[in-house]
This record gives structure tokens, C-alpha cells and sequence, in this order.
């Protein structure tokens, strides 16, 4: 075996250069919604930061959970899945002590909980049937369509529409 001396990185296809035009209005649309939210306290604006960072963060990865599963059958990746594993444990140890304690940053935290039914299965039925005719998951629904997507406003309605029934209390 001859020792590799040196290692040729793949390039990246297309222009990197920074294009201003978008990301100026998009970072002064985001200082502005910070703003706007600093009027109910400085956390809401700090939340409203994070989130759009995390926002441009999951767009320019092209992070989406069910991509991250055709992947791994289809490639055989799952690098994807490895990152939602370690999202799911950092929750976890985040959230766990907030939720047992009752209380974070003095403020009352409990769980979700919501009854459930027909309704759900009937929103979730909604939203999957708007996700396979779109072609994206929640989240990746969210980010392409900050994107610029168009063709994922349908799942965004179906997302919508599906959460609005699943929110009904039926009996």
C-alpha cells in the first residue's frame, strides 16, 4: 500500500458568493422582528434570533426528517439520522429538568397534552396526503418555503388544514 500524500476535497457546484440582495432585506426583516418583540421583553427578541438562525441553519443543510430516512434506504447515509438522534438527546437532557421541576426561568413549564380521536387521524390523514403530493415533511415544508418553494404552499395548507382538525373537540 503507497501512503495517500495529499487529498483532493470535492468542489462545490454553483456560485458561494454572497448574494446581498437577499440576505440584507432577510437579516433587516429579522433585526426588525427582533425589535418588534424586545416590547414583551428581551427573551421573546433573544427567541425570535435563535429561531432565525436555526431557520437559515436547517435551510442551508437541506435538513428534513424524512430526507434523512430515504437516505439511508436509498444511499445507505444515515449521517442524517445520527443528527436527529443527537437533536433529540440534547432535548432531552435540556427539556427533562425543566419539565420535572414545573418551572423554567420563572415561568410555569408542563407538557403538551391534548385529547385525541378521530380528529387526529383525520388531520394527520390532511397533512400526510398535502406532504406526499408536495413532497416534504413539516419542517422541511417551513424551510422551503422560506426558500422561495411555491410548490410547497400546498403542504403548507394541508399542514394547516390537517393541524386545524386535529385541534377539534370531537367526541
Amino acid at each position: 500500500m503507497q501512503p495517500v500524500t495529499s487529498v483532493t476535497l470535492p468542489q462545490p457546484a454553483g456560485d458561494l458568493r454572497i448574494q446581498y440582495r437577499i440576505v440584507g432585506p432577510g437579516l433587516l426583516a429579522l433585526l426588525a422582528g427582533a425589535w418588534l418583540l424586545s416590547e414583551f421583553g428581551w427573551q421573546h427578541a433573544t427567541l425570535f434570533l435563535v429561531g432565525g438562525q436555526l431557520g437559515v441553519t436547517l435551510y442551508h443543510a437541506a435538513f428534513g426528517f424524512t430526507s434523512a430516512y430515504r437516505r439511508m434506504f436509498v444511499q445507505r447515509d444515515v449521517m442524517a439520522i445520527r443528527a436527529q438522534l443527537l437533536m433529540l438527546a440534547a432535548a432531552t437532557v435540556l427539556f427533562a429538568p425543566a419539565l420535572s421541576d414545573g418551572t423554567a426561568f420563572d415561568h410555569p413549564v408542563v407538557g403538551a397534552v391534548a385529547p385525541h380521536g378521530i380528529q387526529v387521524a383525520v388531520g394527520a390523514f390532511i397533512f400526510g396526503l398535502g406532504m406526499q403530493l408536495g413532497g416534504g415533511c413539516g419542517s422541511r415544508t417551513l424551510f422551503t418555503i422560506g426558500g422561495g418553494s411555491a410548490r410547497m404552499v400546498l403542504t403548507l395548507f394541508a399542514f394547516c388544514a390537517g393541524s386545524f382538525v386535529a385541534s377539534l373537540h370531537m367526541q
